[in-house]
């Protein structure tokens, strides 16, 4: 932002240039250049793009004259409104890009050169002069940070606007003289027959302000920043009015706007008001309500700011007190300072107005202990089981290319979102899970030699809501997955998914395994069920589901092989072994810990037993009817083997060896003792099972 200080004296007392561009500086104004223009001085002055208030002349008095405790003098833009119709109509039929606009009718005006102050100042600025029509809206948009635009009245086909969603291939040229093909993504002002406008970027060359004009259309308007950003890149055809409503004007001066502009062709340009100004939709204006705790400030910067200099600040920078009591204060931010709605950014504002250099460098700051919420402490203890089974955690983009898109999901059906313009170049596809961007990277590391290419990532996906699931909510839902892969084969990924789950405390259910089981668990419990997926290999994939008394069953993840053709096309040997967890609803578990025991220094006894059961009985099952028996010196079960053979074992029939630990805490047991044990697991896997020791 280039800001003239001939100019910038209309508004407020300046202080010598050296000392004024040091302190704005320091208050976040990074001062780039100064330079002699005339007899003017131009300052060339870095603004972050959440502060759009100061791309604008009168945004950047505002800052001075806080700095400096100086009086700011805003113009005044006192304009009559003739009681006689309106003699132009406006329609919105694109209300989520445009919720505003306001039009002004001026017959009568005469175009020609703009004084000489006006010329030097937009010159000051690196504006040229065009007429005296154009130089005011631009001279305004400067002032105040509100883009504006001119038509030629008398070329608007049924003196008629309409603000409407370009079509697709529609044809536009612009005041540039080229031409462009819209898409169904911009936003246009039309008239009865065309589009006359680029909402927010630029005006069209059939409507502009030439030396034949006499009767002028003035737009000041509100409009989406995402949309005019999508159409200035698109297009290639980024301008100053773009530039300032990607980034939000201050919705106050839309109206303020047009007024001083049509004060001011009055007075330059001549001619006389048409009718009162013509208004359409709603201005989208919701400043933030912020609590502000006294001592906060203290805490953050080491240093003592009063109370009272606090308040003063606030206010001077346009924030409104409303309410006070003795632990708090709650503040209205202004309309200019969308960027402030959080505690912490109040602190910011009075850090930058007392002086950072106020702050100490050597005195400790106190620090408080804070406490983690639910999800960072269930995320926490999934990451860390991931880590000690010697995973790397991996990061990748939240878009995606087409290919991999085309994997689909395990979380729903509805397509996936698109991004446009796409956030990086061939990747416009928000993603619906993490597994084709993880195996990208985890082709990626093996290529570059990595040891084993073992990744593990939780992130957010993005996924399209019905129609139906819309409500009041986003129409987008963000689940928090964690996703791993591995080289192996099903049942790796199901043991890393189970260490996960136990973790967190979610045991294994037998109920939830078998369709026919006796009922829910008494707490929350997982269980394996059998999945067909594009996304797997057939027969090698299950779904994870929640099980609770009081609640439906729930997926909450997945785990298998991936499906060849899908590690063909990531560059990737099968098989590869992955899982893929829904975080998000699982914060009542964060608080669970793991069950801990003594190590023993008795010696542990080993035992193995074949059981047949039928083909249907999962896993599962003969663990639940062993841990059943409430054995206290069982340490551990493990699955052994599997082997089918129908000729020896039957029909539908498979014999599972099972590897058991025992070990008491108290005496070393006998073989005997050992053996009982054993006998009364056996006879437990038998009544829950239908198994029976193989002969």
């Amino acid at each position: 932002m280039i800001v003239s200080l001939d100019w910038l004296s209309d508004y407020v007392d300046l202080p010598p240039t050296d000392d004024l561009t040091e302190r704005l500086l320091l208050a976040g104004l990074n001062h780039e250049s100064t330079e002699t223009v005339g007899a003017d001085t131009a300052v060339d002055l870095e603004v972050t793009s959440n502060r759009p208030d100061c791309l604008g002349h009168v945004g950047v008095a505002r800052e001075v004259a806080v700095l400096y405790d100086r009086p700011l003098r805003i113009p005044p833009a006192e304009l009559p409104e003739p009681a006689a119709a309106p003699t132009v109509a406006v329609e919105i039929r694109a209300g989520d890009i445009c919720p505003f606009y306001s039009a002004r009718v001026i017959r009568g005006v005469t175009i020609g050169p703009s004084p000489d102050w006006l010329v030097r100042r937009l010159a000051t600025v690196g504006v040229a002069s065009v007429n005296n029509v154009v130089d005011i809206t631009n001279y305004v948009m400067l002032e105040c940070g509100q883009p504006l635009h001119a038509f030629d009245l008398t070329r608007l086909a049924g003196r008629r606007i309409v603000i409407r969603r370009a079509e697709v291939g529609e044809p536009f040229v612009a005041i540039n003289h080229k031409r462009y093909e819209l898409t169904d993504e911009m936003c246009v002002i039309a008239d009865a027959e065309r589009a006359v406008a680029l909402a927010g970027v630029m005006g069209g060359a059939d409507t502009e302000i030439t030396g034949a004009t006499t009767d002028i259309l003035v737009e000041s308007a509100q409009f989406a920043p995402l949309p005019v950003r999508t159409a200035a890149r698109r297009l290639v055809l980024g301008s100053p009015s773009s530039y300032r409503f990607e980034r939000g004007p201050d919705p106050a001066t839309v109206s303020w706007a047009s007024r001083r502009a049509a004060a001011l062709i009055l007075e330059l340009a001549g001619g006389q008001l048409d009718g009162p100004v013509v208004e359409a939709g709603q201005l989208a204006c919701r400043p933030a309500t912020i609590t502000l705790r006294p001592g906060r400030v203290a805490e953050v910067l080491g240093v003592e700011v009063p109370l009272p200099r606090q308040w003063e600040i606030l206010r001077l920078l346009g924030f409104v007190e409303q309410h006070t009591e003795t632990d708090e204060t709650r503040w209205l931010a202004p309309t200019w300072r969308r960027d402030c709605w959080r505690e912490i950014d109040l602190v910011e504002e009075i850090a930058r107005i007392e002086g950072y250099d106020r702050v100490p460098e050597n005195v400790a700051i106190t620090a408080r202990p804070t406490q983690r919420s639910a999800r960072e402490r269930l995320v926490r203890m999934a990451a860390e089981v991931c880590v000690a089974a010697g995973f790397c955690e991996a990061m990748t983009r939240s878009v995606v290319a087409e290919p991999l898109e085309a994997w689909g999901s395990p979380w729903g059906d509805a397509a996936a979102l698109v991004c446009r313009p796409p956030l990086v170049r061939g990747a416009d596809r928000l993603r619906r899970t993490l597994l084709p961007s993880l195996a990208e990277a985890r082709a990626g590391s093996l290529a570059a030699c990595a040891a084993h290419g073992d990744l593990f990532e939780i992130a957010r996906a993005y996924l399209q809501r019905t129609a139906a699931a819309i409500g009041a909510d986003s129409p987008v839902e963000e689940p928090l997955l964690l996703a791993a892969l591995t080289g192996g084969d099903f049942f790796r990924a199901k043991g890393l998914a189970a260490a996960i789950l136990r973790r967190i405390g979610l045991a294994e259910s037998a109920a939830a395994e078998l369709a026919d089981g006796p009922g829910k668990p008494i707490e929350a419990a997982v269980g394996y069920r059998p999945l067909s997926s594009e996304l797997f290999a057939p027969g090698r994939a299950a779904e994870i589901v929640l099980c609770r008394p009081d609640a439906p069953d729930q997926r909450i993840g997945l785990v298998g092989e991936l499906a060849a053709p899908l590690c063909q096309a990531s560059g990737l040997t099968p098989p590869v072994a992955a899982i893929e967890l829904r975080l998000d609803g699982l914060e009542f578990l964060a608080d669970a810990e793991p069950v801990r025991f003594p190590l023993s220094a008795l010696p542990a006894i080993d035992r193995d037993i074949n059981l047949v059961v039928a083909e249907s009985v999962p896993w599962a099952a003969v663990v639940a009817a062993i841990e059943s028996v409430g054995c206290r010196e069982l340490e551990g079960v493990r699955l052994g083997d599997i082997w089918r053979d129908d000729e020896r074992l039957g029909p539908g029939k498979k014999s599972i060896v099972i590897s058991l630990r025992l070990r008491s805490h108290e005496a070393t047991l006998s073989a005997d003792q050992a053996n009982s044990l054993v006998a009364g697991m056996v006879a437990a896997c038998t009544r829950a099972t239908g198994g029976v020791l193989r002969g």
